[in-house]
């Protein structure tokens, strides 16, 4: 007789997350499967109308060049390739979720940084012979965790930023003593609850580790693309630590290849651009 193995309870500070939109993780199942056919994708997209609009926009957008107006999701899908849109679907669900309960400010700042880290861990990838679609996922998902506390518990976590930022406190000590678990292993819970690949899970579960000079895997690209989205003024939250553009830069293998590895001035112009045409 097979036996049944128990899912874990989910950390009490989540259980009060508004459900996962069920098209949403209809997409992500689908589009992880293997030998998925695109227009069977597509036209599953096709019953989320946002999401559509949003997808095509994007795929449309300087972003990614095409040379002829992108005007079918099976096209979208497939220039902007599986793993983006996974990432992409995840994220507009949850900026859904988030945005009635969270002031529009606080969740815009999470959302840019976000982005910026997604495009440096992207770059950061290609110059070190990592898988670049898997960077940009967990760059842009690194903060999953924050945005599920924030929609389970907007007005508290709201203060919880309040108080770091004005009194200094740690971020993570902070949101272990509030809510018995930090958005590192939130993060990682939830990714794991919606399938997402346990690298992915990792990375983000040990997303504030401190850097490691040399080191080019994903987890490691992740802890210095969201730092230097924060050094090049992308910050979320008022960083513990104030690192250089430089010495972060230095920790990769090929950073000074790249053109996050320019000036700050001249990397801050890039991601403004990329801003310009950036979903949401």
């Amino acid at each position: 007789m097979a036996q049944t193995v128990a899912r874990p309870h989910a950390p009490w500070a989540l259980r009060l997350l508004p459900p996962f939109p069920a098209i949403a993780q209809r997409i992500l199942a689908l589009a992880s499967q293997e030998n998925v056919h695109l227009r069977d994708l597509g036209e599953l997209i096709k019953l989320d109308p946002t999401f559509s609009a949003e997808l095509l926009r994007v795929a449309n957008s300087a972003l990614f060049g095409a040379r002829r107006e992108v005007a079918t999701l099976t096209h979208a899908i497939l220039l902007l390739g599986l793993d983006r849109v996974k990432a992409m679907a995840t994220y507009v669900a949850l900026h859904t979720m988030v945005r009635s309960s969270l002031k529009a400010p606080a969740l815009r700042k999470v959302w840019l940084h976000s982005l910026a880290t997604a495009w440096i861990a992207e770059e950061a990838a290609r110059a070190n012979g990592v898988a670049e679609e898997s960077a940009y996922t967990t760059g842009l998902l690194h903060n999953l965790g924050t945005l599920g506390l924030m929609s389970a518990y907007p007005e508290e976590y709201a203060r919880l930023l309040e108080v770091t930022c004005e009194y200094g406190f740690d971020l993570l000590e902070t949101e272990r003593d509030l809510f018995e678990i930090d958005h590192c292993a939130a993060g990682a819970y939830l990714a794991r609850e919606w399938h997402f690949p346990e690298e992915l899970a990792a990375a983000i579960a040990a997303h504030h580790d401190e850097p490691e000079p040399g080191a080019a895997t994903l987890a490691a690209i992740v802890r210095v693309s969201w730092r230097l989205s924060d050094a090049l003024g992308y910050a979320a939250f008022a960083p513990a630590r104030q690192w250089s553009h430089g010495e972060l830069v230095a920790f990769l293998p090929h950073g000074r290849e790249t053109w996050f590895g320019e000036s700050p001035e001249a990397a801050r112009a890039h991601i403004d651009k990329l801003l310009a045409s950036a979903p949401l």
